[in-house]
């Protein structure tokens, strides 16, 4: 992409926490970059190597009015500033943002740069390998039934009983990016057969050398009737919102397991809780929710075959920051040289 040049110096801003050592890494990119960053004007974390900061949290008037300065200066952003105003109105010199998420379509279009040339890249793969972990934690717990082996320990209770296994069981991966590439990937060496639905499927598409059969979210009911586990890692568009409802759960094969990790907007979270208390789905894990954080009325909290984590699982301490901060300094390499920058965001998708 062709940069803006001025006096010759990059100014990068960064709108995160990051610790020392990640900003001496930005800065060592190339000496003709200036680097912006006050810690008073970042969420604070809630914990080390927290990257999003207290949800709520806002500057105060005066610090606000600082943050809007270095704002009038950037080129170049590291995630979305917590503020008010839309970016292209306090920011006229900014050229690219490098979202601190894999899903930045919706914080872009809240920041009002759907319609500029200000070019966004998203956090995809960052967060793909937590994410895995949990889908395969949450199937390795349902087919070996570690429920069931922790309340006969807690009963002393010896009993011998039948078990299951992945081994020979179909998984179907809805949304075939990094996070569903990352599960598959982990989910083969069980000797599970991966069947990835995504949007549109080309003949050299990268997902199938992570797939035995890849099809068009068009066969999405069709596939989702062979499986014996679902995983989503949809992201939040228009055209995913409420992609699988109620219809479309009732398709999934009967006793099947769910787990999401892309966003809850994706799935009816009434028929799902539905299909889980019926029996029509044996289990859940679930990372992302339509309402956050989960309603205290919400059934899912009742359900003792799902399994909730706060949308945290891929909170992982220092492991993020460092892989965040890769990502942003070969972009910013990239963005220096011209050359085409990683994981743009298709701002008519949204991802």
């Amino acid at each position: 992409m062709a940069r803006e040049v001025t006096d010759g110096m990059t100014t990068v801003m960064v709108a995160m926490h990051l610790g020392e050592e990640s900003l001496r890494r930005i800065q060592e990119v190339d000496p003709g970059v200036k680097v912006l960053y006050r810690r008073e004007l970042v969420p604070p974390p809630r914990w080390e190597g927290d990257l999003v900061g207290e949800p709520g949290w806002r500057p105060d008037p005066g610090k606000e009015r600082e943050l809007l300065g270095l704002l009038a200066d950037a080129e170049v952003l590291l995630d979305f500033p917590r503020i008010q105003s839309p970016l292209p109105e306090v920011a006229p010199r900014l050229r690219w943002v490098q979202g601190s998420m894999a899903g930045a379509g919706p914080v872009a279009a809240r920041a009002g740069l759907l319609d500029t040339d200000v070019v966004i890249t998203t956090a995809s793969g960052v967060f793909s390998n937590p994410l895995a972990e949990f889908v395969l934690g949450g199937m390795l717990h349902h087919a070996k039934d570690f429920e069931r082996l922790r309340k006969n320990r807690l009963a002393r209770r010896w009993s011998e009983e039948p078990t299951g296994t992945l081994e020979g069981k179909t998984l179907c991966i809805v949304g075939m990016g990094s996070i569903g590439r990352a599960i598959a990937a982990r989910a083969k060496p069980f000797g599970m057969r991966v069947v990835g639905v995504k949007r549109t499927v080309r003949e050299n598409d990268p997902a199938r050398e992570h797939a035995d059969e890849l099809l068009p979210v068009g066969k999405l009911r069709a596939a989702l009737a062979r499986a014996d586990y679902v995983a989503v890692t949809l992201p939040h568009t228009p055209e995913t919102e409420r992609l699988l409802d109620e219809e479309t759960i009732a398709a999934i094969k009967p006793g099947a397991y769910f787990a999401n990790v892309g966003r809850g907007a994706v799935v009816d979270e009434a028929a799902l809780a539905g299909a889980l208390r019926s029996g029509h789905l044996s289990g859940a894990a679930l990372d992302v929710f339509e309402t956050e954080p989960l309603p205290q009325n919400s059934p899912l909290w009742e359900l003792e075959n799902v399994i909730i984590s706060p949308h945290s699982t891929d909170n992982v301490p220092r492991l993020t920051e460092e892989k965040l901060v890769d990502l942003f300094c070969e972009n910013l390499r990239r963005y220096l040289a011209g050359e085409e920058l990683l994981n743009v965001l298709d701002k008519r998708l949204l991802y």
